[in-house]
């Protein structure tokens, strides 16, 4: 029954675009011969189930008959056919199988049935449970989530079909994704507490380190329009390109603050440290931004499906990240810290 659904499976990827080299991990069938010992016959003829079993062990297996002693050492002695007979099937159906009971020998044919079947040649579980696993290799222009958004919905029909207690799972590049998202929301809180820890000791204060939290959104207008203008997707390396962009997004916030600090040490009024950090920060702010889209274009036309979405999330949600930020940073600081410009001209 399972490979029913297999089959069904398998002719549905190979109908689908994009798809190619379906395989199974059960692998090809092997050949297999089955004994059927007629019993009825057997006894007539005087031979035992046993009598057979030790008969085709014999000639397959081989039986020790006896051991040879060497010093130390133990050296069974068997008792085997010759490997020719052992894959002629003709000459296992003449086997002579040898009656304990009365000392006769009778031919295999008479009393059993020798069938050629087509086997699995493994048997694989997972969860104890008979489990195949069924694969598909892509071509370029498609990605694993192209596939599952019509595989999923078909399943979903098909399962409906199934008899009781058949159901199928997910695996390959959606598993694999699938727990490197949840591994990262599990260890992502605990990050970003350890780096508002770092921003409280470093500014000693709680307002600008919200304001600089505040700015990581920003970056997430870009990704998704970067996404949407490049058809590309979002999967478990664009989600590691967000979280490197939001530490690059920090870092600009952190630079900016830390100058108006400068400015208001230095004897300026807060609106005039505001403009001045805005200023001063404006060029360095800037470049590093272009020295990183300039570093990131290679990965994005180069990168391939695995590494061209994380290169667009971050090209993209960097320069609408840095534009806003610069805007942003300083409108926050003023409402947070009520900083009137009304005195600037």
């Amino acid at each position: 029954e399972v490979f029913k659904i297999v089959d069904r499976l398998k002719t549905w990827l190979a109908a689908q675009s994009g798809t190619k080299n379906i395989s199974d991990n059960w692998g090809r069938r092997t050949k297999k011969l089955v004994v059927d010992i007629d019993q009825a016959r057997a006894r007539r003829a005087g031979v035992s189930s046993q009598d057979i079993a030790v008969s085709l062990q014999t000639v397959l297996s081989g039986f020790e008959t006896t051991q040879y002693r060497e010093k130390e050492d133990v050296i069974p002695v068997t008792l085997r056919s010759v490997a020719a007979d052992r894959k002629d099937v003709g000459k296992l159906e003449s086997l002579n199988v040898f009656a304990q009971g009365s000392g006769q020998s009778v031919p295999l044919r008479q009393v059993a049935n020798i069938d050629v079947v087509w086997e699995p040649a493994q048997i694989l579980r997972r969860g104890r449970l008979k489990t195949v696993t069924v694969a598909a290799n892509l071509d370029p222009n498609f990605t694993a989530l192209d596939v599952f958004a019509t595989l999923q919905v078909w399943l979903d029909k098909e399962q409906t079909k199934w008899p009781v207690g058949y159901q199928y799972e997910f695996g390959g590049e959606y598993e694999a994704s699938v727990e490197g998202n949840q591994s990262i929301g599990e260890k992502l809180p605990i990050a970003g507490l350890i780096i508002l820890l770092l921003l409280v000791g470093q500014f000693n204060s709680l307002r600008r380190p919200l304001i600089i939290l505040m700015t990581i959104p920003l970056g997430f207008v870009g990704v998704v329009f970067g996404l949407l203008v490049a058809g590309s997707y979002f999967g478990f390396i664009t989600l590691l390109g967000v979280i490197s962009l939001a530490g690059i997004v920090i870092n600009n916030a952190i630079v900016l603050l830390d100058r108006v600090n400068i400015e208001i040490t230095n004897g300026l009024s807060p609106a005039q440290a505001v403009l001045e950090a805005a200023q001063r920060r404006l060029r360095p702010i800037i470049l590093t931004t272009l020295t990183t889209v300039g570093g990131m274009l290679p990965l994005w036309y180069g990168g391939g499906p695995m590494f061209e979405p994380m290169a667009v999330a971050i090209i993209f949600g960097l320069l609408f990240a840095t534009a806003l930020t610069l805007l942003f940073v300083p409108i926050m600081y003023a409402l947070f810290f009520r900083v009137s410009f009304k005195e600037i001209k």
